[in-house]
């Protein structure tokens, strides 16, 4: 199966050009889709895999975009969702990957998959990150964090929305979160409630214990963010945290744990029962490392898109002999300097074990993958990568060098 699956990658390469999205629209006859698993019946008696589709439609550099919207050489951090039989479309472009005061946020829709409309761009002399949609009472609601413009310091200050009002017009932005430092990672509609994992704290310092906080936060009207419970989730080196919901509405997720702490490096495993989601469980610890995490359901079955490292090390190769402020330095150091890829896995809820399955398109610096439901079966997938021939390029080069973005469809098939 990973043969065939590794021919359809190499097709999807060949005929990256010359596509449009509006297939998309076909899957608009009855309305827009839902996006929570909840609204699909899947056979668990049948099996399936997953396919990607065998074209990628290219965001950045290829479309043609409005005139007053300008790109520039790092394009990353990919939103996307469906509103009002419209696609959108929010990324991150920047002059580097790295915090700077050239960023913008765009945000693009299309109601034909081939001409895209400028709705809104966010430009405030300082680094904009990590766009979020949300829908909620047939209203649709953009996130964002606001940071600083040091190349060399992660400084998110508060997050912020803005509402979509009508076509190319949206509110002013409102601050939705009072804690300074607090970032929105995962944004989900789930039971017509949006369930959100957040962290909060001081982010890659080298020195000391890692005390990041992971909360997950729940509103009823996308404006206000409650914290499920008094107690945080997660204190320590984790950052962001994916999450799904299974058959049974217990909860999963897989963190980011770049940090480090007493768990060591990489990532964990995470379950809570339904009956009380605010307490988290750690099944597995992994010295791989899942960044930029991103879960789904299809059916029982609950999947991971994120970046993999290509090297020969795991993230947490370092011994816990050394202090820890020794630890995360060769820990970055070698992540840094190793090539990446963004990659599909399963859950697999007996072993406990996330299961690799198959790469997509991604190198040297890639994978902020953004995924929506199309229907049962199938996906709408965006993410960002380096250029795709330079498979080898590292991570860093990746972050200083123009990177692009580009859509795909994501389909389970059965298996005879």
């Amino acid at each position: 199966m990973r043969m065939i699956i590794y021919i359809w990658l190499l097709l999807s390469i060949i005929s990256a050009n010359n596509n449009d999205l509006k297939y998309v629209f076909d899957y608009f006859i009855n309305g827009v889709p839902s996006d929570d698993p909840i609204n699909y019946k899947i056979d668990s008696n049948i099996n399936y895999y997953p396919r990607l589709d065998t074209a990628l439609y290219w965001v950045v550099p290829n479309i043609e975009f409005p005139v007053d919207v300008k790109t520039l050489k790092s394009n990353n951090n990919v939103a996307i969702e469906f509103f009002q039989n419209r696609i959108f479309i929010a990324f991150r472009s920047s002059s580097s990957h790295f915090a700077n005061s050239t960023t913008k946020m765009i945000v693009l829709s299309s109601k034909d998959g081939d001409i895209w409309d400028k709705e809104v761009v966010i430009e405030i002399n300082n680094d904009i990150r990590e766009p979020l949609f949300g829908v909620i009472d047939d209203k649709l609601m953009f996130y964002y964090f606001k940071a600083g413009d040091s190349s060399i310091k992660f400084e998110p200050t508060y997050v912020y929305m803005k509402e979509r009002l009508g076509f190319g017009e949206w509110s002013n932005e409102k601050q939705v979160s009072d804690v300074e430092s607090r970032v929105f990672w995962s944004m989900k509609n789930r039971n017509n409630k949006l369930y959100v994992s957040s962290y909060e704290g001081e982010h890659y310092k080298i020195f000391g214990k890692s005390n990041l906080k992971v909360r997950l936060l729940e509103s009823n009207d996308g404006i206000n963010f409650n914290e499920i419970s008094d107690a945080c989730q997660y204190t320590g080196g984790v950052s962001e945290v994916a999450f799904e919901f299974d058959e049974k509405e217990n909860f999963w997720a897989v963190s980011r744990n770049e940090d480090g702490d007493k768990s060591g490096f990489g990532s964990h495993l995470i379950f809570a029962d339904s009956k009380d989601i605010s307490k988290w469980n750690i099944l597995n610890q992994s010295n791989n490392i899942y960044m930029s995490p991103r879960m789904f359901r299809h059916g029982k079955d609950i999947y991971l898109i994120s970046r993999r490292n290509k090297g020969l090390l795991p993230f947490g190769f370092m011994p816990k002999i050394f202090p820890i402020s020794i630890q995360r330095m060769f820990n970055w150091l070698k992540f840094t300097t190793s090539s990446k890829t963004t990659s599909l896995y399963k859950i697999n809820e007996e072993s406990l074990e996330i299961e690799y399955i198959f790469d997509f398109p991604g190198a040297g610096d890639t994978a902020f993958p953004a995924i929506r439901r199309l229907d049962a079966n199938s996906f709408l997938m965006a993410n960002y990568t380096s250029d795709i021939n330079k498979q080898n390029r590292w991570w860093f080069w990746g972050q200083i060098k123009p990177t692009y973005i580009y859509v795909t469809k994501l389909t389970f098939e059965t298996i005879n």
